[in-house]
């Protein structure tokens, strides 16, 4: 009777353990923060002050593009590391117009880690309503970082698409 009980118990232990584990799971995915779904490439986002849209996104090693002052990029990048141009645009709506600095701009991802522009065009600038102004941002990202935006300083994701890839 004894080893009926304790054998009962060991049985009950397993599934018991198992859909504790699961409801941990659960309760930890649905009170994580949410993050707001990313504007798909090339479509526009509302920013404060106006409108942002990224209009290409395009691998160093694909164009061999270079900045005319060349040195922050200078050497190839990090083993498991691709650099990326990112083409951004932004047009002033507000009257208090747009303010860019691109160290307020990161790439958030799965894989990723929050890189910041290794170089930019302009560094900074502001953007008058009714004027649009177009930003170079290069990042440093790794190879296998998939679920790729761009994060502003007003927190609109704006996609990377796939096309950044370049296998590994």
């Amino acid at each position: 009777m004894a080893l009926q009980a304790r054998t009962l118990r060991r049985r009950l232990l397993v599934p018991f353990i198992l859909l504790t584990v699961l409801g941990g799971l659960l309760v930890g995915v649905l009170a994580s923060g949410t993050r707001e779904p990313a504007i798909p490439l090339g479509a526009s986002a509302s920013i404060g002050g106006g409108l942002a849209r990224i209009n290409g996104v395009i691998p160093l090693e694909v164009d061999g593009w270079v900045p005319n002052d060349g040195a922050p990029l200078a050497g190839s990048p990090a083993d498991g590391m691709h650099r990326v141009r990112i083409l951004l645009e932004l047009t002033a709506l507000e009257p208090a117009g747009i303010t860019i600095h691109a160290a307020d701009y990161s790439i958030l991802g799965i894989g990723a880690g929050k890189p910041k522009p290794v170089w930019s065009s302009p560094v900074s600038a502001t953007v008058k309503q009714g004027q649009t102004i177009d930003v170079t941002l290069v990042f440093e990202l790794p190879d296998k970082a998939i679920a790729l935006t761009l994060q502003g300083p007003d927190g609109a994701g704006l996609s990377l698409g796939p096309g950044h890839h370049r296998g590994g």
